[in-house]
């Protein structure tokens, strides 16, 4: 924050040092005899210069900058410019009012302490050039007849209203960087609190519902009176069920990256199980780079494979998949033929809402959408939603892929 404060009173020096040299150039216009560029003039000019160099060169170093560098830097520019002013016009000088600019950095910037000793020193400083004679006999400055001056104070006010127009501007930019910085530290908090609760809430119920499977599983061998299809068929539903809350567990106590693998192999990972229990869909799967390896996170293929699982269960009889790759990013399209995403859907997925849905499945929770919206947001990803013949998922992540 000071250094962009520094940043600024430098090009407001380099300002102040342009409009020194365009007065000289506009005195010659006028056909005014040229101000009297005295030795003193000369080497406060060069000091100025030089300390604007010294101090951009500061701004390169990695060492910070605090408030006592920014009052020296203050102090500097009031020195300078009450030498300057007295070898100008002194105390009629009709841009003396330039006084208020530092004082505006200081303001903006410093303790209050430092702002009132910074005001009482220019104001001294602004008194002292009615006691200490301005060196202007022999060759007055343009600005010490009526006519003159009256020209020096309507430039001055111009100068003035450019600058107020700049700073305001800019502080009102900075305003409202400052207040969407807020508004998504409050989303992102929102999203951490909600994946907290959430993953509170899968926890106990990864604990509840491990004894009743585990139940129903000796149950289930125990069936009399049922075929035997149906019966692998229950016993086929209850193992997944236990490779679920296993997976859970595992992802729960090892977080980290699975093994890479090419994309190919990891798409055909995810598609597998869904390809037996949806026998009766068309799944086609196309992998652009399919011998790229890659490395995803867990929740990144439940994102993937929930997303899939959805199309397969909305009343459509095809599913297409394309997965690609690129240097920066992983996407996967996810597409049916079925009827498409309600409206609230598009506006909850549109407006990242993290809240759930009416979901269009009779035993449907509503909570898939907002899942996924919070597992990708951590991982830096994004989900979009559309309707093209069809409803249209749009997945993408950043690579590398990293757990968080």
């Amino acid at each position: 924050m000071l250094r962009r404060h520094v940043r600024m009173l430098i090009n407001l020096r380099w300002a102040f040092a342009l409009l020194l040299v365009l007065m000289a150039f506009a005195c010659e216009w006028l056909a005014e005899p040229a101000p009297n560029w005295s030795t003193s003039l000369l080497l406060a000019f060069s000091l100025l210069i030089l300390i604007n160099v010294l101090s951009q060169l500061r701004l390169r170093s990695t060492l910070a900058v605090d408030h006592d560098e920014l009052f020296l830097q203050l102090l500097f520019d009031l020195v300078v410019l009450t030498w300057l002013f007295r070898e100008s016009g002194g105390s009629s000088n009709p841009f003396i009012t330039y006084y208020l600019v530092p004082l505006a950095v200081a303001a903006s910037t410093l303790a209050w302490r430092q702002t009132y000793c910074l005001a009482l020193l220019m104001l001294s400083a602004y008194g002292a050039l009615f006691c200490w004679p301005s060196p202007v006999a022999q060759n007055p400055w343009p600005w010490h007849s009526y006519e003159g001056h009256l020209l020096g104070m309507w430039a001055n006010f111009g100068i003035s209203a450019g600058l107020l127009v700049f700073f305001l501007s800019r502080m009102h930019q900075r305003l409202r960087a400052q207040e969407q910085h807020h508004i998504e530290q409050q989303r992102q908090q929102l999203l951490r609190d909600q994946a907290l609760a959430l993953g509170s809430l899968a926890a106990t119920a990864v604990h509840d519902l491990a004894t009743p499977i585990a139940t129903l599983t000796l149950l289930a061998e125990e069936l009399d009176g049922v075929s035997t299809d149906l019966r692998a068929d229950v016993q086929a539903q209850l193992q997944r069920c236990r490779s679920i809350l296993a997976e859970l567990r595992e992802q729960a106590q090892h977080p980290e990256l699975l093994p890479e693998q090419p994309l190919a192999q990891l798409m055909e990972h995810i598609v597998a199980p869904l390809r037996e229990s949806f026998a009766s869909k068309k799944i086609m799967l196309t992998v652009s780079s399919p011998s790229t390896a890659l490395a995803m996170p867990w929740k990144a293929q439940q994102v993937i494979s929930n997303a899939l699982k959805n199309a397969l269960e909305a009343p459509a009889t095809e599913v297409f998949i394309k997965a690609s790759t690129n240097a920066v990013h992983f996407s996967c399209e996810i597409r049916d033929n079925g009827p498409g995403f309600t409206q609230a859907m598009l506006t909850a997925a549109h407006e990242q809402r993290l809240e759930p849905y009416a979901s269009q499945k009779p035993d449907g929770l509503g909570l898939g959408l907002c899942l996924a919206l919070i597992t990708l947001d951590e991982l830096g990803g994004s989900l979009s939603l559309s309707n093209d013949a069809g409803a249209v998922v749009s997945i993408t992540l950043p690579l590398p892929l990293a757990s968080k």
